[in-house]
């Protein structure tokens, strides 16, 4: 079976799992829950890749414990509000710097795996938090719409990018960090974005959205995705691994699935937190 097949038969399975949880559960728990484990999933994914380079003696032991934390961060801060988000953070710091600091291991060692744990709480957990918090949100009253414009736009995002840059892609877009990636890909995952901000959203879905809101929401919220793909392009080349993880078949780990959306969901859930103080 071909690449782009395993592609489409992960979706065939994730995507009805999603659309239950958005719609026939009205409350944010099954959302909550899916983006926990997805969370829990990429997050581990980039410990180890980050924790292969240091002394592998405490790294399962360290593994579980930022990990946890992370899932903590998720759920608390769905379940209280994002006002707790700050004390969460700072309790999460701590509690993972007191541990690195007691091990029993070289002072290199540990100032190593401290500053990668932090980065993860950073980079995973604190962006996937915001997923079931759109899907929470009762200020704009659309929180199960809006957060699937948000999966639309990093999903619509790179499959139009995918193909623009298969076939008609010519110029490099980064070479140095991911040399597959073209301008004319990247100019196709833009309208990607804007297919699902326009099409779905103000022809469909969210009428109530502007249409030259939506234009500019859909390349923002496809820039960004791109950004986070990038970005773990960057890591995995630095870390020395071709994919995060070969959990989702034809996409390789979860990491590499919702690289896009971390960096997509923080522009979608600032745009209607916004609106929602006018």
């Amino acid at each position: 079976m071909g690449n782009l097949a395993k592609r489409f038969l992960t979706a065939g399975v994730l995507v009805p799992l999603i659309l239950l949880a958005l719609f026939v559960d009205p409350t944010p728990w099954s959302i909550l829950a899916i983006s926990t484990l997805a969370g829990m999933l990429a997050h581990d994914e980039f410990l180890r890749m980050a924790f292969a380079h240091t002394s592998s003696f405490t790294n399962n032991y360290l593994r579980i414990v930022v990990t946890s934390v992370g899932a903590m961060l998720v759920v608390v801060t769905t379940v209280v509000g994002e006002k707790v988000l700050p004390a969460l953070i700072i309790a999460g710091v701590l509690l993972i710097t007191v541990i690195v600091l007691f091990q029993k291991q070289e002072s290199a060692i540990a100032a190593k795996q401290m500053l990668i744990s932090l980065a993860s709480i950073v980079y995973v957990p604190l962006l996937v938090a915001l997923w079931p918090l759109l899907k929470a949100n009762q200020l704009s009253g659309n929180g199960a719409i809006w957060l699937l414009i948000t999966l639309m736009v990093a999903f619509l995002s790179d499959t139009m990018a995918y193909f623009a840059g298969r076939f008609l892609g010519k110029h490099k877009l980064f070479p140095l960090v991911s040399p597959k990636k073209t301008w004319e890909g990247s100019i196709g995952g833009l309208f990607g974005g804007m297919l699902a901000t326009v099409g779905a959203g103000t022809f469909w879905l969210l009428p109530e959205l502007p249409l030259h809101h939506a234009i500019l929401l859909g390349c923002l919220g496809s820039a960004f995705g791109q950004l986070g793909d990038l970005v773990e392009s960057l890591l995995k080349r630095g870390f020395g691994v071709k994919d995060s993880g070969n959990l989702l078949p034809g996409h390789g780990g979860m990491l590499d699935r919702v690289d896009g959306l971390l960096f997509t969901a923080p522009v979608i859930y600032s745009y209607v937190a916004l609106q929602s103080l006018n």
